[in-house]
């Protein structure tokens, strides 16, 4: 798998935007898996710059463009960054992992079941493969993870949850 990615500062990408935090952006990250190519957002905690030796649990979320701006919201921001950076100052720290759904292939990518009336759905397998071989060995590698199982999880809503 190459490794060799860029990541941008989502702010400077958008004129208009409503994200609170440092939230970076990855242009079409490759699946094997799903044959397609999606954006990944990561929002660091806001001690992240601060504390070079500090390791971070991470929170895996799925409709990646719902999550942090309500500009590029088709289902209404859902106001993580404004959450994640609440529970900062309780000293609730994570790195929030949104994945990008694919619109029209959004329902064949998180239904794990095939179907034949809508004719959609059955690549749920697939996209879990996506996120566990792809996406999390990328963000492990590019970001200061605690990458065992016990300080990952991966949350949805609707179809994606």
């Amino acid at each position: 798998m190459g490794l060799m990615q860029t990541w941008c500062d989502y702010k400077n990408q958008r004129s208009a935007h409503t994200v609170v935090g440092d939230l970076l952006l990855l242009e079409g990250l490759y699946s094997p898996q799903l044959n397609n190519r999606r954006r990944l957002f990561v929002l660091l905690p806001p001690s992240y710059a601060a504390d070079a030796e500090r390791r971070y649990p991470v929170v895996y979320m799925h409709d990646g463009q719902n999550l942090f701006d309500h500009w590029i919201s088709y289902a209404g921001e859902w106001q993580v960054d404004e959450t994640m950076a609440a529970l900062a100052v309780e000293g609730i720290e994570a790195i929030v992992v949104g994945i990008q759904n694919m619109g029209p292939r959004r329902i064949d990518e998180y239904s794990p079941f095939r179907d034949r009336r809508l004719r959609k759905g059955g690549r749920g397998d697939w996209y879990v493969t996506f996120v566990a071989d792809t996406v999390k060995p990328l963000i492990d590698h590019d970001f200061r993870t605690r990458p065992e199982r016990e300080h990952t999880t991966i949350l949805g809503s609707s179809m994606g949850g």
